[in-house]
C-alpha cells in the first residue's frame, strides 16, 4: 500500500528499531542483512540497484541475493499495529496492517467502480458519489437485456475459441500424414447399442483405464440439460468419458516398448463449470509432462498439448463449480476426439 496515502497518528512513538534508516520511515516490508541490520525492501534494493554494494549502516559488503525478509512474528505484528490516519476520508486509528481493508472496503473516498461493471458500466468514481450514480445509471436499469448480451457474446467468443483451436488441429492433421485422429464412433459399430459402455480395452491399439464411451441419442434422451451434449461436435455419435468420476487413463498395450505423441484432444465438462483436469504424460512410469486446463459446461474446447514419446497419459479431474439447476456434482467430463502423433 503506498505510504502516501496515510499518514502515522504520531510517528515520534515510534521505536527507532522499527524505522529504516535510508529512508527514516517504519519499516514497510523489511528485510535483515547478514550482518543484522534491516532496511524497507524497496530501501535497500534501490541503494544496491543505484551501485552501492555495501551495507549502509555498517559498510560491509552486500549483495542482492544475501537480503533475506524478517519474519519475525512479533515484529510484523508491531508493524503491523501501528495506528495511521487516511489521508482521503481523514478517519484516524487505523491500524497499519487493515490499512488495505479499510482503502477496499470502507474507505468513502476510495476509488471503486460501478455494480454493473459485469455488465461493461465504465464508470469509477469515490464510493461516497456511487449512490448517486446508480440513480441515473442506465447499465444497471438495463442489466437483465445487459447480462443476456454479454453471456451471449462471452459464449460466442469460448465457441469461436474452440472453433479455432479445431482448425488449427485439423491443418496439423493435414500437414503430418503420420498423425491420427481417434474418435469413439466406432464404438457404435462394434455393439450397436444406443447406450454407454465400457470402452474396450484394446480400443485403436491402446490400454483405456476407466474409459466408457456413451451414444448421443442417449444423452439426449436421458441427460439433455447436460454438458454432454455439447460433446458431440462435427457430427460425431459417441464420445469416451471417465467411470464415476475417477481418472482415465490411456496406455501403450506394450507400456515398456510402444511410444506414442499426444498432439491435442477435444473435452467438454458433464456437470460442472470450471473443472479443473490434471493432465499427466509418462514414459516409463516416470513423469515427463503435467498440466491443468479447465473444462466448461456449455461448450467443448480443443487443447493442444504436442506431448511427445510417451506411453501413457492420465486425465485426473480436481474439482469445479456446480451450475445453478443441476443437482449432479460429480467431476464427469467427456472427450470427443484424440489426435495422436
Amino acid at each position: 500500500m503506498p505510504t502516501d496515502q496515510y499518514e502515522y497518528v504520531d510517528e515520534s512513538l515510534i521505536d527507532e528499531n522499527y524505522k529504516c534508516t535510508i529512508c527514516n520511515e517504519p519499516f514497510q516490508r523489511p528485510m535483515t542483512t547478514p550482518c543484522d541490520h534491516s532496511y524497507c525492501q524497496d530501501c535497500i534494493e534501490r541503494w544496491l540497484n543505484e551501485g552501492y554494494s555495501t551495507c549502509p549502516s555498517c559498510r560491509q559488503t552486500l549483495s542482492m541475493k544475501e537480503l533475506k525478509p524478517v519474519t519475525t512474528r512479533l515484529v510484523l505484528n508491531i508493524l503491523d499495529r501501528l495506528l495511521v490516519k487516511c489521508c482521503q476520508c481523514e478517519q484516524s486509528g487505523i491500524q497499519r496492517g487493515n490499512f488495505n481493508d479499510h482503502m477496499v472496503k470502507v474507505c468513502p473516498k476510495g476509488t471503486i467502480v460501478c455494480s454493473a461493471f459485469d455488465v461493461k458500466c465504465p464508470w469509477s468514481g469515490s464510493r461516497d458519489q456511487l449512490s448517486e450514480h446508480l440513480q441515473t445509471c442506465n447499465y444497471e436499469q438495463l442489466r437483465p437485456v445487459l447480462s443476456h448480451l454479454v453471456s451471449q457474446n462471452r459464449q460466442l467468443e469460448e465457441q469461436m475459441h474452440s472453433l479455432t483451436e479445431q482448425v488449427k488441429t485439423l491443418q496439423f492433421k493435414m500437414q503430418s500424414p503420420t498423425r491420427r485422429m481417434i474418435t469413439f464412433d466406432k464404438m457404435y459399430e462394434i455393439e450397436r447399442k444406443i447406450d454407454s459402455g465400457v470402452l474396450s480395452d484394446s480400443y485403436e491399439g491402446l490400454t483405456w483405464i476407466n474409459a466408457w464411451y456413451m451414444h448421443e441419442q442417449w444423452v439426449t434422451a436421458n441427460h439433455a440439460v447436460s454438458g454432454w451434449r455439447n460433446a458431440y461436435t462435427n457430427g460425431h455419435i459417441c464420445i469416451a468419458f471417465n467411470g464415476k468420476g475417477n481418472p482415465m487413463t490411456v496406455c501403450s498395450k506394450r507400456q515398456y516398448a510402444d511410444m506414442f505423441s499426444i498432439v491435442s484432444f477435444e473435452a467438454t465438462a458433464a456437470w460442472l463449470d470450471n473443472l479443473h483436469i490434471k493432465i499427466i504424460g509418462r514414459r516409463l512410469k516416470r513423469d515427463l509432462y503435467s498440466e491443468t486446463i479447465v473444462l466448461q459446461f456449455d461448450n467443448s474446447q480443443v487443447f493442444n498439448l504436442d506431448w511427445k514419446d510417451i506411453d501413457e497419459i492420465q486425465f485426473v479431474p480436481i474439482s469445479g463449480i456446480p451450475r445453478p439447476g443441476i443437482t449432479y456434482t460429480e467431476t464427469y467430463f467427456a472427450i470427443t476426439w484424440i489426435l495422436l502423433g
